[in-house]
């Protein structure tokens, strides 16, 4: 039953208000109901017409919403048929049951992840229980995953850390050391960026800056007796500001970032941002200026040397001078 939130919530009043059998509910009177709270929760506050109660009313009634018993009578006024009916109560529409048939696909894909034995529990009784449909017997959306990614088998280990809240022992070798290192970890999150996982958390011993750590150069994983050391960051709002997993240690903040794009390569970047702080200033036949709200890191300049010549950072001076020198190092390469 897609819908946007407003008539959401107005379906919401609507059955509210007929749950509540003491009293006739006239038109007038659901029109008050559902106004009243439009203009509490919404920031025009202009209510409701009755044209749009109307359609309301009227969609609610349709088996492809909720197929909602709504009757009208001078006596009873607005009300449900059934008495025990609500919206809340009522059956899946079949789009209901095609949508819940591609997310178990997407499930399943997770599942393949090794993640938790509770999802397999999980995805088997949805099985059970949804009826089968010929369209969606085949996925229309497939997410893309790494395949053979090597750090697979530590995902399993870590969630449960992490919703165990259990520190660990991460015996790990970073790309550039010679051997492996034991490091004592408090697990925070696990984000997946560019076809890798990464582990997020504190690790003492470097400092109260919180460490990432790929899950492909982890070797093993260890018990630790520390007590678990809780974290007052807010991880749905960590990573807004850069592209990737990395916040330095000595960054600047996030700082106000402007590229020029090539004419040839602007239609990309118009039609997939960078980042959602991106802002077109310009927009001409030579090409695409924008802005990006970042705090610069490593991932933020891979991004940016993937554009080669089509791309020239304007600002700050800082990133710009740094893309020059990499750039030059890199034409060393075919000299």
């Amino acid at each position: 039953m897609p819908t946007n939130k407003n008539a959401q919530n107005r379906y919401i009043i609507i059955d509210t208000c007929l749950r509540r059998r003491n009293r006739v509910w006239t038109i007038e009177d659901l029109l008050q109901a559902v106004s009243d709270d439009y203009v509490e929760t919404t920031a025009a506050g202009s209510g409701v017409c009755m044209r749009t109660l109307k359609e309301d009313l009227h969609n609610m009634r349709l088996p492809t919403h909720y197929n909602a018993p709504i009757k009208y009578t001078r006596r009873l006024g607005y009300h449900y048929s059934d008495p025990e009916y609500s919206i809340f109560k009522s059956s899946l529409t079949s789009e209901d049951l095609v949508l819940l048939h591609q997310s178990l696909h997407t499930l399943k894909a997770l599942r393949g992840l090794g993640l938790t034995d509770d999802l397999d529990e999980l995805i088997q009784r949805l099985e059970r229980q949804l009826p089968s449909i010929s369209a969606a017997a085949s996925p229309i959306l497939q997410l893309e995953a790494a395949p053979d990614y090597t750090g697979t088998p530590y995902l399993k280990p870590l969630y449960l850390a992490i919703r165990d809240k259990t520190p660990l022992v991460v015996h790990y070798q970073s790309y550039r050391a010679a051997q492996t290192t034991p490091e004592e970890v408090h697990p925070y999150l696990l984000k997946a960026y560019n076809g890798r996982w990464y582990l997020i958390g504190f690790n003492e011993a470097k400092g109260p800056h919180l460490q990432n750590y790929a899950l492909d150069r982890i070797k093993q994983l260890t018990g630790s007796q520390a007590a678990f050391r809780t974290s007052d960051v807010d991880f749905s709002t960590y990573y807004e500001s850069i592209i990737g997993v990395t916040i330095p240690e000595q960054s600047a903040g996030v700082e106000t970032i402007r590229l020029h794009i090539a004419a040839g390569r602007a239609p990309y970047v118009r039609t997939k941002a960078l980042h959602a702080s991106q802002v077109i200033l310009h927009d001409t036949a030579a090409g695409l200026e924008i802005e990006l709200r970042l705090i610069i890191n490593q991932e933020l300049k891979t991004l940016l040397l993937s554009f080669g010549p089509d791309l020239r950072v304007l600002e700050p001076s800082t990133l710009r001078s740094s893309m020059k020198r990499l750039l030059r190092k890199a034409a060393l390469n075919y000299e």
